[in-house]
């Protein structure tokens, strides 16, 4: 008997999520930015409308992974030294990336075939994008520079770090409700998480329809990016970058091939399973948006402890500055190239140690402000980091996107080598999400009355802005 094989249906998603559509969006972008670099204002007031609609699902949806991941964890044997072997082992594999940009910029010469003219052009493009960048180095409203503001990390009211605070403080509040609520009797908080479960799965449904217009950001982006950079800047960075992907891609390569080897799987397997969210995390300027893949594929798919991943991926890309640290090497390298400055050994160790301090220091620290930062490393050896810093500026959003991904590559192999003895296999079973139905029922009295205090909770709206109007003007 003849069986009938349905061919399979390649879906339009699919063909615009794959990475090669990206890339070329990504190039197709660049070429754009590179003809028309007039339109840098609007392309970068379209990119920042796609930054603030992503940021609006990612944001929450990370907090509320945390704290589902610290309701899970306890459940797991070892918890706590699980945990604490993942920051010690963190602190090491920052160091180590530190390390590996080291010998990779020495290995490749980046930044000592500048010939002189190209010198002069990079000398010419520092004082021309000078003037696009205001940095106050001291403020009279906070400490004075060079000091580390631990109290910006540390919260001492969790409703106003939640509203006002930075990321970093906002997951350390997250850590210590969501571990109060993780020793309350069950019963007690189970409304509770019946109502943030809910919330958890329409954010993450959120985040994924966002991330569909990735084609689209990702040519916005690169459009902006080298319109504002343009293309004479990363040609004469083009060693650098070139150091710096390097180095990353090694590092994310040994990330990979320490999931296979705690999986016993091939490197085509699991890249399969982490194909979606490593996609995401390198055409997307946002880190939290690759946070729901990220889980989807180390839980789901690769079968990792579900309480473990949830309470990681989301803090990976926030506290763990792998990406940071072999940014500072590498740029280290490069300048001392660049002004001919002999490095010996104890300079290198000096240097692997001080981009580790660094990245620690860019906790908190988002952007091209952290770029700054590379002059602590500079200040040791005496080299002026502030004559090219205005044009490292301008390409570093080309390095956000391999740095995001070093932290969370490094991460999910930092899961997998803690989580010997956890119910690892190919399909992991956890506590499906059922939805539950609340239905309102009211009467057409109480409907008429709902909507009567509705319509007077909007005239008090619009008095109020209207007495707040008149009061400024006169």
């Amino acid at each position: 008997m003849q069986t009938l094989v349905k061919p399979a249906m390649l879906q339009l998603k699919d063909i615009f999520q794959h990475p090669a559509s990206l890339l070329g969006a990504m190039l197709l972008g660049g070429w754009t930015g590179t003809l028309f670099p007039a339109s840098a204002p609007l392309l970068a007031a379209v990119s920042m409308l796609y930054l603030s609609l992503i940021q609006m699902a990612a944001l929450p949806f990370v907090i509320l992974a945390v704290y589902f991941g610290l309701q899970r964890l306890p459940s797991e044997p070892d918890s706590g030294a699980r945990l604490a072997r993942l920051a010690a082992m963190s602190l090491l594999a920052m160091l180590l990336c530190a390390m590996v940009g080291v010998l990779v910029a020495s290995a490749s010469s980046a930044g000592a075939g500048l010939s002189a003219a190209q010198a002069t052009s990079l000398g010419r493009l520092a004082l021309r994008s000078e003037s696009q960048f205001v940095m106050a180095m001291h403020d009279s409203s906070e400490s004075a520079a060079g000091q580390w503001n631990i109290g910006a990390l540390v919260p001492d009211n969790f409703f106003g770090v939640l509203a006002y605070g930075s990321l970093p403080s906002v997951l350390i509040g997250v850590l210590c409700f969501g571990a109060a609520v993780s020793v309350q009797d069950p019963q007690r908080s189970a409304q509770l998480n019946g109502i943030f479960e809910g919330m958890y799965r329409a954010l993450e449904s959120l985040v994924h329809r966002f991330n569909t217009l990735l084609p689209a950001a990702a040519f916005v982006l690169a459009a902006a990016a080298t319109a504002t950079a343009g293309v004479e800047a990363i040609v004469l960075l083009s060693s650098f970058l070139g150091a710096f992907f390097a180095a990353a891609a090694a590092v994310c390569a040994a990330a990979i091939a320490i999931i296979c080897w705690r999986l016993n799987k091939s490197p085509w397997l699991v890249l399969l399973a982490l194909r979606e969210p490593i996609t995401v995390c390198l055409f997307s300027p946002v880190a939290v948006a690759a946070v729901p893949g990220f889980i989807q594929g180390m839980s789901v798919r690769l079968g990792f402890s579900r309480g473990l991943v949830e309470l990681v991926s989301p803090i990976a890309p926030v506290f763990l500055k792998a990406g940071e640290a072999m940014f500072f090497a590498v740029l280290a390298i490069f300048v001392a190239n660049l002004y001919h400055h002999h490095l010996s050994a104890a300079d290198i160790a000096w240097i692997c140690a001080l981009s580790w301090t660094a990245a620690l220091w860019s906790v908190g620290i988002a952007g091209v402000k952290s770029v700054i930062l590379g002059g602590f490393v500079m200040a040791s050896m005496s080299l002026p980091l502030e004559a090219v810093l205005p044009v490292f500026m301008l390409v570093e959003v080309l390095c956000e996107g391999p740095r995001n991904l070093l932290s969370f590559l490094i991460s999910s192999a930092l899961i997998a080598l803690v989580a010997d003895g956890l119910y690892i296999k190919n399909e992991q079973d956890f506590e499906a999400w059922q939805p539950s139905t609340l239905k309102l029922v009211f009467t057409r009295k109480q409907a008429l009355f709902v909507l009567f205090l509705l319509l007077i909770a909007l005239f008090t709206v619009f008095c109020a802005g209207v007495g707040y109007g008149l009061r400024r003007a006169f």
